[in-house]
């Protein structure tokens, strides 16, 4: 049995990278949200790439990361190839410090599917200690927002990702100014 809280899933959502196999065995890599209520892990997923994905194939990785570029590419574009590693036939990503297998059980909703995560096995590869950091969770927050402008084209959307990418140019690091560079050159619009 897998302790999700040693993967640091605790109650309510976390965010990771949850990574499927297409049924001709492409992988795929996008962020999502993981809800856990007590011991019940699932997430809600509109239709996508992910979507057919566990439909077809049921069994997801959850990779926990901590590098902003590789959320912002998960987010908006595809991982290259090179970038994924198969642990027992299934992708996941080889920069993630941690991850978690999961069987899964899909149920096709109308305009928002449900999945549910039952894990099967998991491996944390680095322990770090990480303080809070306003200007990551400020990337993690503009990637929301830039993939609802992608899908959505509400320009309102854009004003919420330059209040975000404020706070990352006040707080950030390196990595995290990058993550909000490639964001924009993504999403099509300049700084």
């Amino acid at each position: 049995m897998i302790d999700i809280d040693e993967f640091g899933i605790h109650e309510g959502i976390s965010e990771v990278i949850l990574t499927t196999l297409s049924s001709d065995g492409v992988p795929n890599a996008a962020p999502m949200g993981l809800h856990r209520k007590g011991n019940r892990l699932f997430s809600r997923i509109y239709s996508s790439r992910t979507l057919d994905n566990l439909l077809s194939y049921p069994k997801a990785a959850a990779n926990i990361v901590d590098d902003p570029v590789v959320f912002v590419q998960s987010a908006l574009s595809d991982i290259e190839p090179e970038k994924f590693e198969f642990i027992e036939g299934f992708p996941v990503l080889k920069s993630a410090p941690g991850w978690i297998l999961f069987d899964c059980i899909c149920k096709k909703g109308e305009n928002v599917s449900v999945a549910e995560f039952s894990p099967i096995k998991g491996r944390i590869i680095e322990r770090k200690i990480h303080p809070i950091n306003r200007s990551f969770n400020a990337v993690i927050e503009a990637a929301v927002h830039a993939t609802r402008y992608v899908s959505l084209k509400d320009e309102k959307y854009l004003g919420q990702i330059e209040y975000y990418s404020k706070i990352v140019q006040r707080c950030g690091a390196v990595r995290d100014k990058e993550a909000m560079r490639l964001l924009y050159e993504l999403i099509g619009h300049p700084e």
